[in-house]
């Protein structure tokens, strides 16, 4: 009887797990190919701190897409919605609010953070919570190539790219034989100093002076001293936009007159507006240009401004593409499901406003720059590269 009384347990347990093996089959099969009815994605930028400067344009670019996606029927019929958060241009509390996002909130993709150093230090959290994550930031120390993560993807052209354009600029076109280079100290700066140091000696030419500035800091007469003592015949600025704007002030209060050519953060209005007069023949390698004729373009440059009522600035466009990347990548995997969703990141091609937008071996989605210069009003295209 005992013997007969564990058959038939076992008997029933094994049918129980059969049965709820199938219910659990039926329940994946019902949502392949479904969408839930709201899309939740994570906006993680600076809206206060140093790095706030740029919180309105990723915010207005992003939502920009967002409602017109939205208007159009969104993803497969799911909406999209933005959760903001921000990360005060500081790396601990990025870390705060992008683990809030993936953990608890439970968003499907993060956008952001847009600053290098802050990427840095939570990109690894994207890949243990299988959720890509998509950025403006532009240090190449974490191209996919370096980091191996395959849930990070860039928006934009990064600075392995652009800041190689500017030193060949500097070297071919405006002549540079002795140059000097003042950098910030995150890692955006000290990331792209690497990489104009590399891309100089490749010409033979030997940096005169490199000087560094913090973010914050209100005066560079000592380092803008130092250079004029070395016989500096050019100036290379990888700083952030405030310091930037310093700097030029006071290289033209001290009458040097040289060519300046400045990295992305010196090619925005951001910087220009700062800077005033003693910006007007500064030069920049920029992510993007509101005066590119290019149809595309501006038609984006229209509807972003009847929309916020002032034309766009870099980086804008990258989180308006990055919303219409992420819309085809989920129509192609049917899913939000994060390790299809990367995957389908990776194989996606969209053609935005920053013309072909396709993931590389970097998991860059473009190389596109410019180089232009500021003439009083708007910065006049010289070159542009893709």
């Amino acid at each position: 009887m005992k013997k007969m009384s564990r058959i038939l347990m076992i008997f029933v347990t094994l049918l129980l797990a059969t049965s709820l093996g199938f219910a659990q089959g039926q329940v994946e099969s019902a949502g392949k190919g479904e969408l839930p009815d709201e899309i939740t994605i994570a906006l993680a930028a600076p809206f206060t701190g140093l790095g706030s400067i740029l919180g309105k344009d990723i915010s207005q670019g992003a939502n920009l897409a967002v409602e017109e996606i939205n208007a159009s029927g969104g993803i497969s019929g799911s909406k999209l919605k933005i959760t903001i958060y921000d990360t005060k241009a500081n790396a601990s509390v990025a870390s705060t609010v992008v683990r809030k996002a993936l953990f608890e909130d439970g968003v499907v993709a993060i956008y952001g953070p847009n600053m290098s150093s802050a990427v840095i230090g939570v990109h690894t959290m994207a890949k243990d919570a299988a959720t890509p994550m998509l950025v403006g930031a532009t240090s190449p120390t974490f191209r996919f190539t370096n980091v191996g993560n395959p849930y990070l993807f860039r928006l934009r052209a990064d600075d392995g790219v652009k800041v190689a354009m500017q030193i060949k600029y500097a070297v071919e076109n405006l002549g540079m034989k002795k140059p000097a280079i003042i950098y910030g100290s995150t890692d955006y700066c000290t990331a792209a100093l690497k990489v104009a140091e590399d891309a100089f000696a490749s010409y033979g030419i030997d940096i005169v002076a490199k000087e560094q500035v913090r973010e914050g800091d209100k005066d560079a007469t000592g380092q803008i001293l130092n250079m004029r003592q070395a016989g500096f015949d050019g100036l290379i600025g990888l700083t952030h936009e405030p310091e930037a704007s310093i700097i030029v002030t006071q290289v033209k209060q001290m009458g040097i007159d040289v060519p300046i050519i400045g990295f992305s953060a010196w090619g925005v209005p951001s910087f220009t507006d700062l800077a005033g007069k003693a910006a007007v023949g500064v030069y920049s390698v920029q992510g993007f240009n509101s005066s590119d004729d290019d149809p595309v373009v501006q038609e984006f440059v229209s509807r972003y401004q009847d929309r916020w009522g002032e034309r766009p600035s870099d980086p804008a466009q990258c989180y308006y593409d990055g919303m219409f990347v992420l819309k085809a990548a989920i129509e192609k995997a049917g899913t939000v499901e994060g390790e299809a969703l990367a995957k389908a990141l990776d194989e996606v091609e969209y053609m935005g406003v920053q013309g072909r937008m396709k993931s590389d071996e970097h998991h860059n989605f473009t190389s596109l720059s410019y180089i232009a210069q500021f003439d009083g009003s708007e910065w006049k295209i010289i070159d542009k590269l893709q």
